[in-house]
């Protein structure tokens, strides 16, 4: 019965010691010796390497494959958004990835890169094109890897808010501003946008990016701090026509002041925006952005033949925005006194467009 019982127990110790000659052999045959990454650009390989060994398991090619099989981010590697690893032999393996892009980036010293979620990527004195920098905002020491430490958690969503809204509307801008009393000022190109506080931001920003494609290459600062995307007016002064004391005074007594525009529809660059499905975008200016010499005080522009005021914009029959439209012998034309399809006068006298926005044509005002 002995016997019996020590030569069982010799099998079982025989086959534990095969296991792990097996075991031995095959992490020595599958391990990994070569790691070929590819798709980053501000990380390097060897940075991403390392991260990915992290661990004795890691450095086998099979298990490496078979753990990261969905694509699964290691928490050494945060600075990744996605990532897939091929064996491509026993000791080799290709590693495809790619990064977190940054939205922005505060200096403190050295620039603190940050993602969408305010993730903290890079700690850097580079300088990484199309990517704006915060100024203003109350921020402590960042830490790598870590959420941007704001002090204000309020300005932060404020922060990541605008960043994503430029971001979707395509503006690359080169600073996000905020002042003492959380008014926010974006520097896009030549123009100074300035947004006012964290109220209706998606509409300006929208309609930012509408009004800056009809500027051209318009240098000035362009106020929409009142702007709701309801039929307003946005102001946009050049930077060539400083503003002087005496328009200063009249602006705040709502007479018109050089290129200045107030929201009593004065002559200058304006934008009365109207909502027509999801686009909602207004421009009362001319095509280079700038006011038009020929407007008059109370918004409108005299056309030959006839009284009716000028309408900022209105949608045509393809969806196209026309700007500066007005009636003409019952007839709704542009600045060019060209047809404008899809537009048209209805028993009330009201100019109508392709998305059914009604105007009067005695104010050019929206009034539905």
């Amino acid at each position: 019965m002995r016997r019996n019982k020590r030569k069982k127990r010799a099998v079982q110790l025989g086959g534990l010691v095969l296991l792990i000659v097996v075991l031995a052999g095959f992490m020595m045959l599958f391990q990994v010796r070569t790691v070929n990454v590819y798709g980053n650009s501000r990380h390097a390989a060897e940075e991403i390497s390392d991260g990915l060994l992290d661990g004795f398991l890691m450095k086998n090619t099979l298990y490496l494959q078979w753990k990261y099989r969905n694509g699964t981010i290691p928490d050494t590697l945060p600075f990744l958004d996605s990532i897939k690893v091929q064996m491509k032999s026993p000791f080799e393996v290709r590693v495809d990835v790619s990064e977190r892009d940054p939205v922005a980036y505060v200096n403190k010293g050295s620039n603190a890169y940050f993602d969408e979620n305010g993730l903290v990527l890079a700690i850097t004195d580079e300088v990484y094109d199309g990517v704006p920098v915060v100024t203003g905002a109350d921020v402590d020491t960042p830490v790598l890897y870590q959420k941007l430490p704001v002090i204000s958690s309020a300005q932060l969503r404020t922060i990541l808010s605008v960043t994503q809204l430029l971001k979707y509307q395509e503006l690359e801008a080169k600073e996000i501003r905020f002042d003492e009393s959380g008014d926010i000022t974006v520097y896009i190109g030549k123009v100074e946008a300035m947004l006012g506080q964290d109220e209706y931001m998606e509409e300006k920003i929208a309609n930012l990016r509408a009004i800056l494609k009809k500027m051209g290459n318009e240098s000035g600062t362009l106020h929409l701090e009142s702007f709701t995307g309801k039929n307003d007016t946005a102001t946009f002064r050049p930077s060539d026509e400083p503003e002087t004391e005496t328009e200063t005074e009249t602006d705040a007594a709502g007479d018109t002041g050089g290129d200045d525009t107030s929201a009593a529809g004065d002559a200058g660059t304006g934008s009365d925006s109207s909502t027509a499905g999801d686009a909602t975008v207004g421009n009362d200016a001319d095509d280079n952005g700038a006011a038009s010499s020929d407007d008059n005080v109370d918004g409108s522009q005299e056309q030959p033949g006839d009284s009716s005021s000028t309408i900022s914009m209105v949608f045509d029959s393809s969806g196209t925005l026309v700007y500066n439209v007005h009636v003409e012998n019952g007839t709704v034309v542009d600045a060019n006194g060209n047809p404008v399809s899809g537009c048209s006068v209805d028993s009330d006298g009201y100019v109508v467009d392709a998305y059914m926005n009604r105007f009067d044509p005695d104010t050019g005002e929206l009034v539905q």
